[in-house]
């Protein structure tokens, strides 16, 4: 019986080895996959957060949400037209047995002007959706807002491609931040999206050239 309980406890053991082992493999991977990335675009790229981010960026909501939150894998310099910075960012909600972690692709770009503030969440992320807009009854397409109707309309024609995938949006003073949840198998971090990135950003910073209904609503 003894024999048994610690061969048990071998595997077990074994397993959990093996587990912890593939995982940091994959981060491994992942990491030098963005180091690369951030190589061939012309940036600079640091595995751990030399910016100390979530002080940083304070401001925006989802820097604000749950607790122990963590930036990594960022990648820093000139990304098209603006500089900026993306990177993995990671928080936990609850404690003890009930603690999740929530992880999403980050990109913040320095527009050079202001811009109307707005904070626009994709339902299909809601349920992470910070106090500012939950229960709100501003919307468009499909994203809860708060802030400037016209910037959010705008913003919404432009993020289309990205709407599916549950992007969420926030505008303050000079800064545009794009954050993409982590959902499934589906690509999140921002080197699969950078591009659509700077494209919104473009629209944003050209909002004088753009019409749009202001009684846009989900269908």
């Amino acid at each position: 019986m003894q024999i048994a309980f610690m061969a048990i406890l071998v595997v077990a053991f074994l397993a959990a080895v093996v587990s912890f082992t593939v995982i940091g493999l994959r981060h491994s991977a992942h990491t030098k996959t963005l180091s690369n990335y951030a190589h061939r675009r012309g940036v600079l790229f640091s595995h751990e957060d030399p910016f100390e981010i979530p002080l940083r960026y304070s401001q925006f909501a989802i820097i604000s949400c749950g607790h122990s939150p963590r930036a990594y894998n960022v990648m820093y310099g000139q990304l098209g037209h603006w500089p900026g910075r993306a990177f993995t960012f990671r928080y936990e909600v609850g404690h003890g047995t009930r603690r999740l972690s929530r992880r999403y692709g980050i990109i913040v770009l320095e527009l050079g002007q202001p811009l109307p503030d707005v904070l626009m969440w994709n339902q299909a992320d809601k349920p992470q959706a910070p106090l500012e807009v939950r229960g709100g009854d501003k919307n468009c397409d499909d994203w809860t807002f708060v802030g400037d109707g016209d910037l959010a309309r705008t913003l919404s024609r432009s993020a289309q491609a990205l709407k599916d995938r549950g992007l969420n949006i926030q505008v303050s003073g000079r800064s545009l931040m794009l954050a993409m949840p982590a959902q499934g198998s589906e690509k999140w971090d921002y080197a699969d999206w950078l591009d659509d990135a700077l494209s919104i950003a473009a629209t944003a910073t050209g909002l004088g050239e753009e019409t749009c209904d202001k009684t846009n609503t989900p269908a």
